[in-house]
Parts: C-alpha cells; sequence; structure tokens
C-alpha cells in the first residue's frame, strides 16, 4: 500500500516538471494578485465616479436655489431682540 504523501505523478516526477508545477503556481499566483488589483482599482474608479456626480448634483442643486431664491419669496423672517423688564425677548420684525 503506497503513502498517500509519497505518491508522485509521472509528470511532476523529474527535475523539469517540478520546474514546470513551480512555474505554473507563479502564474496562477501573479494573475490571482492581478485579478485582485484590477478589482480594486474598478472599485475605487466607480466610487469616484459616484463621488463626482453626488458633487456635480450637490453643485447644480445649489445653484439652482441661489437663482430661483427661498421657497418663501423674498420675504426673510427677521428675529428682532429687545430688552425688556423682564429681560431679553425676541419679536419677529417685518
Amino acid at each position: 500500500m503506497t503513502d498517500a504523501r509519497q505518491a508522485n505523478t509521472d509528470f511532476f516526477a523529474s527535475r523539469a516538471g517540478r520546474i514546470v508545477r513551480d512555474v505554473l503556481a507563479a502564474l496562477i499566483a501573479l494573475a490571482f494578485l492581478g485579478l485582485v488589483i484590477f478589482l480594486a482599482a474598478m472599485l475605487t474608479a466607480a466610487f469616484l465616479v459616484l463621488a463626482g456626480i453626488a458633487l456635480l448634483a450637490g453643485g447644480a442643486y445649489w445653484l439652482w436655489r441661489k437663482l430661483r431664491g427661498s421657497p418663501r419669496g423674498s420675504e426673510d423672517d427677521v428675529l428682532v431682540a429687545t430688552r425688556g423688564p423682564d429681560g431679553w425677548t425676541v419679536d419677529l420684525g417685518r
């Protein structure tokens, strides 16, 4: 009965076979590393695109609000603080 750790295939038993096996393992490792780096770059690019779109939308909304004005029109509420006999009071000045 053969031990499973001692069993070798005929192809990888020779020195040339071990070199081929090592080269194949290195290529697979490099391909996996390249895939991880590629996916990280794609996710970063997608995040940057979404952040840019959000900034453009926010800037457009800010500009639209500046050009259009406040929703209540041109009349803004002004709070007027006056000192009374019991301390400061705040009234809505018009």
